[in-house]
């Protein structure tokens, strides 16, 4: 799946931003993502189906995502189609970071969030921070089989194009937080629940890191679980904890 067709209504685009690349995308009401136009791929490098796989807020800036959820949550409460206009820090598939200012607009009755943006890091006072590391992965349910992408591979310390299993990839989890991971998934796969963990990895120089993983289960044409896709960061540097509970 790529770049999809459903785009905001008469374009969608932020006043002033004839002249500028405009980003849009649609997301449902729960904040996955359901469309996106080139432009949105270019600038942040997340295709459409590493973005439906979590909901929009996750790869916002952590210092500035309470209040864009604040924001969302009262334009969604107003319900009158009224658009709001929020600057955040989006995290590109690079892990680096840059300030889109967006428009979003809601529309209650098919239950649909409309967004445009424009990438304002060149023209405001913009701290990009400290690069993340982040990745996406795509597992094959009933192949059991998983992809990674390269961000994954830098996370974990491995090589390029090491192919793997769920079974596999739990084996370079910390021993005590490999059953927390496992019941993690069979329990988004009996409910269909986003899957959220945070856990520890043993890379192959010994560094212990901590990552939190978010994703989801997508369902085939039979109603059985198809795949389950989502991303991956390490937040050793931000996040630290006595254990996972």
């Amino acid at each position: 799946m790529g770049v999809t067709d459903e785009e905001p209504p008469n374009g969608g685009g932020p006043p002033g931003s004839a002249e500028v690349p405009v980003l849009t995308a649609v997301q449902d009401f729960d904040g996955y993502t359901l469309s996106i136009n080139d432009v949105h791929w270019d600038v942040l490098g997340w295709s459409v189906d590493e973005l439906s796989a979590v909901p929009f807020w996750e790869l916002v800036h952590p210092d500035d995502q309470d209040g864009l959820m604040e924001d969302r949550q009262l334009m969604l409460l107003e319900e009158s189609g009224r658009p709001i206009a929020v600057r955040a820090r989006m995290l590109r598939s690079d892990g680096t970071h840059c300030l889109i200012r967006w428009h979003m607009m809601a529309d209650v009755g098919q239950e649909r969030i409309y967004l445009s943006g424009v990438d304002v890091s060149d023209q405001e006072l913009f701290v990009p921070g400290k690069r993340s590391l982040v990745g996406s992965w795509d597992w094959d349910v009933d192949r059991d089989s998983e992809s990674w992408s390269e961000g994954m591979f830098e996370i974990y310390g491995l090589p390029l194009g090491w192919e793997h299993t769920l079974e596999v990839a739990l084996q370079r989890m910390h021993p005590d937080d490999r059953a927390v991971v496992a019941d993690a998934v069979s329990r988004a796969l009996a409910t269909g629940e986003p899957y959220s963990v945070f856990h520890r990895i043993l890379r192959p120089d010994g560094a212990v890191r901590w990552l939190h993983s978010a994703g989801r289960v997508f369902i085939g044409e039979d109603g059985s679980p198809q795949r389950l896709r989502g991303l991956t960061w390490d937040v050793t540097d931000r996040w630290r904890s006595p254990g996972i509970g």
